[in-house]
């Protein structure tokens, strides 16, 4: 399978922490899991599938809340599948972006996707969500979560703050990435809608919407950039930081961090039902 998440971005063991993180921060500040106009409608035993899951971390959570569910998650990638997972978790190989195998069609009350982003080319969106439409029993709902990075602001939190260092960082990570952050976010209700999805909603919340979330987001948020730095620097990619550079860089973003600098974007969650 072509995995084109790692044109840009590790499968190392070392990301596992990042993006439990990342998922945990994420939906604290969303403030859900799942949006309560779908839990509202679902069974206490529902069929969830977890798309682009990762680490499984969504699957591990949702389980607290529908301990008697079937919940399965597939990637492209199982190198950062954990063995530890209760017995309804499944975790499985799939690249959604091809046909879904017959097993799988209208199969599940939700199919939860979230931050597939770098994974994502700009003519991967719209077939992808027919995809994952024909997952769907009648009834079922698509969640999408994606954020955007187009319009990130590195802001200053006190009247001292510096944050030309975090800016260089995320605007470096942000032109290379661009044509992919491009799309998803603000696309996601038109080809859901093209899908045939109904009553096709948006919710939107910015990445501090919990104030004391904030240090800990901005923290996690450069992570990736440094990550993605490192392994340009590995494959001596044109215009890559030496690996002694990107370490200095490191350092003083964090001290842009405690001078008060931190960032902010726009999380979109986005769903819809089939009704049919």
């Amino acid at each position: 399978m072509e995995d084109s998440y790692t044109d840009n971005m590790t499968r190392h063991v070392s990301e596992v922490q990042r993006l439990n993180q990342q998922f945990d921060l994420m939906t604290e500040n969303i403030g859900y899991l799942l949006h309560p106009t779908i839990a509202t409608s679902l069974p206490k035993d529902p069929i969830i599938a977890d798309v682009a899951t990762g680490t499984g971390r969504f699957l591990l959570r949702i389980h607290e809340l529908y301990p008697d569910a079937r919940l399965d998650g597939f990637d492209i990638s199982a190198a950062l599948f954990t063995n530890d997972v209760p017995g309804n978790v499944k975790l499985n190989v799939l690249d959604v972006k091809k046909p879904i195998p017959d097993e799988l069609k209208g199969l599940y009350d939700v199919v939860h996707v979230r931050m597939l982003v770098a994974g994502m080319l700009p003519d991967d969106w719209a077939p992808t969500i027919v995809n994952l439409s024909q997952m769907l029993r009648p009834g079922g709902f698509l969640q999408w979560t994606e954020c955007d990075f187009i319009t990130l602001k590195y802001l200053r939190g006190r009247v001292d703050s510096h944050v030309d260092k975090i800016g260089y960082l995320g605007q470096t990570f942000g032109t290379a990435l661009r044509e992919r952050f491009l799309h998803g976010w603000n696309t996601l209700p038109t080809y859901m809608q093209a899908a045939g999805l109904q009553a096709v909603s948006r919710d939107t919340v910015s990445s501090d919407r919990i104030p004391e979330s904030r240090e800990m987001t901005t923290r996690s948020s450069i992570l990736a950039p440094l990550a993605w730095m490192e392994l340009m620097a590995e494959r001596n990619a044109p215009g890559a930081l030496a690996s002694d550079d990107i370490n200095q860089l490191a350092v003083d973003v964090d001290e842009d961090i405690k001078s008060g600098a931190y960032v902010r974007y726009d999380i979109h969650t986005v769903y819809g039902r089939k009704l049919q």
